[in-house]
């Protein structure tokens, strides 16, 4: 509805008033004091919203820390498993040689007992009987004790004169040239 003053009726009660090629819409303030109530309403829960936001945001930031903190143990404990793992292969590895270095070992101990055993015997004219149960300590404490007392092995005879282990009879008398081509005889 048009009104010859230059302003409009509208229908829900608003008067429309061009000025200067512009239309200006104006309201009742009735309508105007319950736009403004709806307003701070809305604002309002605007306000709760954003409070709600930010509360959710430090326990958002506050998780994420903590994730990162577990991200970063589970990254040192990667870690820590790949030495573990290594350090339990050469742990494997040293036990492996060691137990070989023991094997090695006892027999060497086993050999060199029965070597020194045999020098009691017979450089020393030892009783077998008294050495055969004997261990290595106790045999290197005989062969220390008899060194100590100044007795001496007797020393090996290879001009088949006898020596340590008595006289050969198929070597006595010979000369070096015989007893080596004897030997080279028994080679063949």
């Amino acid at each position: 509805m048009s009104d010859s003053q230059g302003f409009e009726t509208n229908k829900d009660g608003s008067i429309t008033v061009e000025l200067d090629g512009k239309k200006i819409k104006f309201v009742k303030e009735s309508d105007l004091g319950a736009v403004k109530a709806a307003l701070q309403e809305k604002e309002g829960e605007i306000a709760k919203l954003q409070t709600g936001l930010a509360g959710a945001n430090v326990k958002y930031d506050g998780e994420h820390q903590e994730l990162l903190k577990v991200r970063a143990s589970y990254g040192e404990l990667e870690k820590s498993a790949g030495e573990s793992a290594t350090y339990k292969q050469q742990v494997e590895d040293l036990t492996k040689q060691m137990a070989g270095i023991k094997d090695t070992s006892g027999k060497l101990e086993t050999k060199y007992a029965e070597r020194l055993r045999a020098q009691l015997i017979q450089g020393y004219k030892i009783d077998q009987e008294k050495v055969k149960d004997k261990g290595l300590a106790d045999l290197e404490n005989m062969e220390q004790t008899l060194s100590l007392t100044g007795y001496r092995p007797l020393p090996a005879n290879y001009d088949g004169k006898g020596g340590s282990t008595g006289p050969t009879s198929s070597l006595q008398g010979k000369h070096g040239l015989a007893l080596f081509e004897e030997g080279y005889k028994d080679t063949k």
